[in-house]
């Protein structure tokens, strides 16, 4: 765990792990996506700066769902692990992300760290508390469960109703658009996951996710730099293979 250090304007600031891999968005233009809204104050200073190893269990299925947490850095997957053994992948939490808000008395799923990740982690009833005095951090929340809802909506369709090229297209699209604007040619998405991540999320095998993601390179939709790098180059043909295909 770190010790918060003071900023300039006296207020506790999270300390970086040094060398945590980030998700990015480097629009076209040079802007870099990846750094959340500016910090309510009042949440700044009120959790709890806590550190994770790569693929190091935040918490569990099952456990009493006493805390509520926030991405500072890296990023994180809530996933399940199925009877068979399968792993499902249900969302993932970017810098500035809640995670842990809609929770009954225990989690429905556990959450883990794709890559080294700083949260910052708030008991539920202080949180509570927090929430029922400000409004903006009420208007935060409820934004927050919005974007939930419409996002999970939209991956039950994804899962039962696209095929792999709309799956991979639609994923790509989301990702870029996760900072409230629309993707553009150019946008580069510097990915932590793997493409097993990608494929647990797509509900696909990974020889499949890494197939359509070569077919697109060569039809030069995308360009593919490293593993954890893609750059969409062709935006309007992606938009519409999620909406026509």
């Amino acid at each position: 765990m770190l010790v918060p250090i003071a900023d300039g304007y006296g207020e506790a600031v999270p300390k970086m792990r040094p060398g945590c891999p980030a998700w990015r968005v480097i629009t076209g233009d040079g802007k870099d996506l990846a750094k959340p809204d500016e910090d309510l104050g009042i949440l700044r200073h009120a959790g709890v700066v806590l550190n994770f190893g790569r693929n190091e269990t935040i918490f569990s299925e099952g456990d009493v769902a006493e805390n509520i947490y926030r991405v500072v850095s890296g990023i994180v997957r809530l996933c399940k692990l199925l009877p068979d053994g399968r792993r499902q992948i249900a969302d993932f939490f970017l810098p500035g992300d809640f995670f842990g808000l809609i929770e009954l008395e225990t989690y429905a799923f556990s959450a883990e760290a794709v890559c080294p990740v700083t949260i910052l982690r708030y008991t539920r009833r202080h949180f509570e508390q927090l929430r029922d005095e400000n409004r903006d951090l009420r208007n935060r929340i409820m934004t927050t469960l919005t974007r939930r809802l419409v996002a999970a909506q939209i991956h039950a369709v994804l899962l039962g109703r696209r095929t792999v090229k709309e799956r991979i297209a639609a994923f790509l699209l989301q990702l870029a658009e996760r900072g409230n604007r629309e993707a553009r040619d150019g946008d580069c998405l510097d990915l932590p996951m793997g493409r097993q991540d990608i494929a647990d999320y797509l509900g696909l095998t990974i020889e499949t996710v890494c197939r359509a993601l070569g077919e697109m390179k060569r039809a030069g939709l995308i360009c593919v730099p490293n593993a954890h790098r893609i750059v969409l180059n062709d935006v309007r043909t992606l938009r519409a293979i999620v909406d026509v295909e």
